[in-house]
């Protein structure tokens, strides 16, 4: 009913649509990516300056749908055609790669004294702000962005699965039968996401001109649309039954739909109209409002220094051990060193789970809007420079 809506909760969504409408105007002449225009738009209508937008009920259920319509297309955005012409070796480097980043992460933690999940945020890797970067410079199809990509992709990926092996830790409350029988329920989402691939594959073989009305431009029921948010959910709420974190079935439910219809077309676009049109940015934006101003006063930049050092130097390691060198390889670390969306992501999810402090989570939220805006210029200008090269970062 129109009289359950507040006052303040549809000034509320007044305010938040209206940044989201002109955040990204704001933000494409400075080449900033719009999501930190949206934190920190957040920031300045919400509670501690011009209190113009409160987290209404509403408002955090919109930011959570935004999340996982964030994850969801994170997951449809894999290139799985790329993925087989790449071959098993491509594949395998990119993945020891991102397993080299996270556990760096995770030893430069244990040795600073910080809070193992601290180690598992600085070490998150999301392909976000790199594909922004990438369609920029009209190097998606290149050797190095098809490099960065795979390991990007991969990376998110482990990134979601180790935090759903924290999540699985926390409800048994450490390592124990418990939470042996949470972590293997993990593998039910597996078995249920091979169970839809299968019929899924076999149905569009078998009706190929049925499923073809999915990927269609022009349809007005939206099918395909339609399509992709049930099999979001129906993920979703199976990890939510068993326990797991819903982003992973988010995640798993974009990467399945992204395996099956090779050629989306414009269904892709739909998605991320859906998505990037209204609901992320209220994410965003959401995040901006809770984010507590007076901590940023008193907090210890000494220790947002090392985190920001800790960043980069975990996406270093692989780049040296691996013989990269030159401009390419700095710009590529550079590149993988602003997870701006999987740390704001699992910063929430920190204090959510009590494994770090809220203070924390402000600063995250300062490390990753800082590493977005400062990162990718840099990357840009050594880019610039060696545009002709058709070397790739990591290669002997």
């Amino acid at each position: 009913m129109a009289g359950d809506l507040s006052l303040a909760t549809a000034t509320s969504l007044v305010f938040t649509s209206l940044g989201a409408f002109a955040i990204p105007l704001l933000c494409r002449p400075l080449r900033v990516p719009p999501a930190v225009g949206e934190i920190l738009y957040g920031i300045l209508v919400g509670p501690y300056l011009l209190h113009l937008v409160s987290v209404s009920r509403l408002i955090s259920q919109l930011a959570e749908l935004g999340m996982l319509l964030l994850m969801f297309t994170a997951g449809l955005e894999i290139d799985f055609r790329s993925l087989e012409e790449a071959g098993k070796g491509p594949v395998v480097q990119a993945a020891v790669r991102s397993v080299v980043v996270i556990v760096t992460a995770q030893v430069l933690a244990w040795v600073m004294g910080w809070p193992p999940f601290l180690g598992l945020v600085l070490g998150v890797i999301s392909i976000g702000v790199l594909l922004g970067v990438l369609q920029e410079l009209k190097m998606m199809k290149s050797s190095l962005g098809q490099e960065l990509l795979l390991m990007g992709s991969l990376g998110e990926f482990f990134s979601i699965v180790i935090a759903t092996g924290v999540n699985a830790h926390e409800e048994a409350n450490g390592l124990n039968w418990a939470f042996l029988l949470q972590f293997s329920q993990l593998g039910l989402v597996f078995a249920l996401a091979w169970v839809v691939l299968v019929v899924l594959r076999l149905s569009v073989w078998w009706k190929a001109e049925a499923f073809s009305r999915l990927v269609e431009t022009h349809d007005s029921s939206e099918v395909g649309v339609r399509a992709g948010m049930a099999l979001m959910f129906i993920f979703v709420a199976v990890a939510s039954a068993l326990h797991i974190e819903p982003i992973l079935g988010a995640f798993m439910a974009g990467a399945l739909f992204a395996f099956v219809f090779r050629d989306r077309g414009a269904l892709e676009l739909k998605f991320l109209s859906l998505g990037n049109g209204f609901f992320v940015p209220v994410f965003f934006i959401a995040v901006g409002l809770r984010f507590e101003l007076p901590a940023l006063w008193t907090s210890d930049f000494l220790l947002f220094f090392q985190m920001l050092g800790a960043v980069l130097i975990t996406r270093l390691v692989p780049v040296f051990l691996f013989g990269g060198s030159g401009p390419q390889g700095w710009a590529g670390a550079l590149l993988l060193s602003c997870p701006l969306t999987l740390m704001v992501v699992f910063a929430d999810l920190g204090v959510r789970l009590e494994l770090i402090a809220s203070d924390f989570r402000s600063t995250l939220v300062l490390l990753a809007v800082s590493t977005s805006v400062l990162f990718p210029f840099i990357a840009r200008a050594l880019l610039s420079k060696s545009m002709t090269s058709t070397g790739t970062p990591f290669t002997n």
